[in-house]
């Protein structure tokens, strides 16, 4: 257990904007304050550190939290105030492991999902910014190998691996995280042992799980390990097999998906090394199909084995929805649609000289957006990083 504070971890913050190349295109010197527009990239003198940013969550006080992996599927916490200057940071000891994405907000308190080392069975942990790190909120014996957390409010929903029946599945906790509601899962009928064990050491391919709630909350919608595939299932409200997107056994399946409403979404898929996007796709929630089908628009200058996220913006009162890619050269890529078209309306590209990857966004409380991202310095050393644009930054992409 490590807990690194700003009174010695100040000077191991760098503040790197021309010497890293990391520019924000189009803004003078003096032309935001501070707190508007930055570029923050969080050292570590430890030389043989690996940081894999997973998520990042806005604090009660306006600051921000990140959860990264490091070495591998170790835990930690790093917290800045609304500017992007370290606060605190905290490794968590050796028995947790295995944190997934996301954050999840609850009555100011923030939380997360991680595995135990031994018994590999999950944890819903509490982050304490008084003491700076987390404790135990929940254990839940039954709910082994989490992959990846979502929230709608009224409920959370854990993925997992289920290692002793080979199925995926989905665990539904109630509202205060306190129980499990209900369960459901799809077989898996191929051996996939080897690429979770690769998934979780971040030994190799990182699979893009991931899991939401339709906005009429009757479907859960999922990308996983389903039949011989990585595929896309649909559950229904009572966690029931609904339908299912099968992708080309483990080199094609969906990214990324956000539900906009009705059968209507956004997604990226992949294909081998080719990424795919539509802003507007129509999915059926109870056809047996394969993801090959979902037409989409080719991103050849994309790299398709990084994240990719999709979330809904809201830029002078209107709706956009943003995709955060990673461009083969290293650079992010922002692209904006309006909200249930597949017009493009604009595009704005990050990083010039350092390797970045895109980790997660989100809207700031200013109206800007902050990018978590991972930066690779001196070519070596993988670090977490973050961006700031400025309400001003957003407009002008729309304009």
């Amino acid at each position: 257990m490590i807990k690194r504070t700003i009174s010695y971890k100040l000077a191991f913050t760098l503040v790197i904007i021309l010497t890293l190349g990391l520019v924000i295109s189009g803004c003078k010197k003096d032309e935001f304050k501070p707190e508007e527009s930055f570029i923050k990239v969080y050292n570590d003198q430890d030389g043989s550190r690996n940081y894999f940013p997973l998520s990042m969550q806005r604090a009660s006080d306006e600051g921000y939290l990140v959860l990264s992996a490091y070495n591998g599927w170790n835990i930690h916490l790093l917290k800045t105030d609304k500017v992007g200057d370290l606060l605190w940071e905290y490794d968590l000891p050796s028995k947790y492991i295995n944190a997934v994405p996301n954050l999840v907000e609850r009555n100011g308190n923030l939380y997360f999902v991680c595995m135990d080392a031994v018994g590999l069975f999950s944890y819903v942990m509490q982050v304490d910014e008084n003491g700076q790190n987390a404790i135990e909120f929940q254990q839940f014996q039954q709910i082994k190998y989490p992959l990846y957390v979502a929230d709608n409010e009224n409920a959370v929903f854990i993925q997992t691996y289920e290692r002793s029946s080979y199925r995926t599945g989905i665990f539904q906790l109630s509202g205060a995280m306190d129980q499990v509601v209900n369960a459901g899962s799809v077989p898996i009928y191929t051996d996939v042992e080897d690429k979770i064990v690769d998934h979780l050491n971040f030994t190799g391919k990182r699979f893009p799980f991931f899991l939401s709630v339709t906005p009429e909350n009757n479907y859960i919608v999922m990308s996983g390990f389903n039949n011989y595939s990585f595929s896309t299932v649909f559950m229904d409200a009572n966690l029931n097999f609904s339908g299912v997107y099968n992708g080309a056994a483990f080199d094609g399946g969906v990214n990324a998906i956000l539900p906009l409403g009705g059968n209507q979404f956004s997604l990226a898929r992949f294909s081998f090394s080719n990424l795919y996007f539509n802003p507007s796709a129509t999915l059926s929630p109870n056809t047996i199909d394969i993801v090959e089908s979902i037409p989409a628009e080719g991103k050849a200058e994309l790299d398709a084995q990084s994240p990719v996220l999709i979330k809904n913006v809201s830029i002078q009162s209107s709706d956009y929805v943003v995709y955060l890619a990673t461009t083969k050269s290293n650079q992010l890529l922002l692209s904006f649609y309006q909200k249930g078209s597949s017009e493009l309306i604009g595009t704005k590209y990050l990083g010039q000289s350092v390797p970045l990857k895109a980790c997660d966004f989100e809207m700031t409380a200013d109206g800007g957006l902050m990018i978590l991202t991972r930066v690779t310095v001196m070519g070596s050393y993988n670090r977490v990083a973050t961006i700031k644009l400025s309400k001003a930054e957003l407009e002008a992409v729309v304009e």
